[in-house]
């Protein structure tokens, strides 16, 4: 089972809350982590998309990198982990994201996979005038399957005169081309999403407790047989870890007693998650947002590798992406602490792949 690190490139990580020092998206705090994942043995390394943080005390979001041009960069940085930067398909062009894909695989040595974004996040286009209206959470799926099917012709063909309903190109290039097929990742939990994935990806990723890890995988394979393909499945988890159990839960109640709740509010409310529009979140809505949705693996450090373990010898997943409070402090313990306790060095050259 690989491990991944999902990049800390907007201010705050994905922690809202201000129990953990603010570090902004710097260049030097992305390039130290990935190299360090990488040291540790990291399968792959992925940075988000974001355009419009979510405000509060710490400043949540408001200052990202861009994910491409952060990855580029990485792939002369780095020798083995593979680099999947994040695509807003609302915003870019597929015709441009194919190129950008290939100049970046290129850089990476093949050391390369692409994350589709459908767009969740209103405020984030509507600043551009590119929110296609609300119709779109229902349908982002279709508009990202005529994307994809863009991005996938133009790799194997270097041409595209593709006609739908939301792209129309004449006979569009791109060359020259990847020299192997490259993976598609998502994060589709939906049916109509997992279907999507199943369809045209390579890798989904899931958010939910160990225990509801066998079920959402069940799904994905039903879909990924359904469509004759072979997807695999890939774990989120936010990693509190301390020296006991006892020390973790503390640890964790201070994360959430100092949450920034205005940050999460403004996010609820832009994700059209509050029908109050904005109005404070209740302690469990709180608890819920206080990582971005991700579940934690909340225990001490040989509590944390048992779970980490368990998994593997499962065969649940694919691979775990895993996130931290603090990225400077936890990701050390983590390697110097968790890592010695997992069996097996984690195999960092081989996923994502096709």
């Amino acid at each position: 089972m690989d491990l991944g690190i999902f990049l800390p490139s907007a201010t705050g990580g994905f922690a809202m809350t201000t129990a953990v020092p603010t570090r902004p998206p710097t260049w030097e705090l992305s390039l130290d982590v990935t190299k360090r994942a990488e040291q540790l043995g990291f399968a792959f390394a992925l940075s988000m998309v974001k355009h419009r943080g979510f405000g509060g005390e710490m400043g949540f979001w408001n200052e990202a990198l861009d994910s491409f041009t952060l990855m580029a960069g990485l792939a002369r940085e780095t020798e083995r982990i593979t680099l999947i930067p994040s695509v807003p398909v609302l915003a870019i062009h597929p015709a441009l994201t194919a190129r950008q894909a290939v100049t970046v695989d290129q850089l990476a040595e093949g050391r390369f996979a692409l994350n589709i974004v459908t767009g969740w996040y209103r405020s984030e286009y509507a600043q551009w005038s590119m929110w296609p209206g609300d119709q779109h959470y229902s349908r982002r799926y279709d508009y990202a399957t005529e994307y994809v099917t863009i991005l996938q012709e133009l790799w194997e063909t270097g041409r595209s005169s593709f006609k739908g309903e939301y792209f129309t190109l004449d006979d569009a290039q791109c060359l020259p081309l990847p020299p192997r097929r490259i993976p598609i990742v998502c994060a589709g939990r939906s049916e109509r999403g997992m279907r999507f994935t199943a369809e045209l990806g390579d890798y989904n990723f899931v958010v939910g407790s160990p225990e509801q890890l066998p079920e959402m995988k069940q799904r994905l394979d039903a879909e990924a047989a359904a469509s004759g393909r072979d997807v695999r499945t890939l774990a989120l988890f936010m990693i509190v870890a301390a020296e006991t159990e006892e020390a973790a839960r503390r640890r964790y109640r201070e994360l959430l007693a100092r949450a920034d709740t205005a940050a999460i509010a403004t996010m609820r409310r832009d994700m059209s998650m509050d029908a109050a529009g904005g109005a404070a979140a209740s302690a469990l809505e709180v608890e819920k947002s206080l990582f971005m949705g991700q579940t934690p693996l909340i225990g001490s450090y040989e509590r944390i590798a048992e779970q980490l373990c368990a998994l593997r010898d499962e065969n649940l997943m694919a691979g775990c992406m895993l996130a931290f409070p603090d990225y400077v402090d936890d990701l050390q313990a983590f390697g110097e602490r968790v890592v010695p306790l997992l069996g097996e060095p984690a195999p960092g050259a081989t996923a994502p792949s096709a």
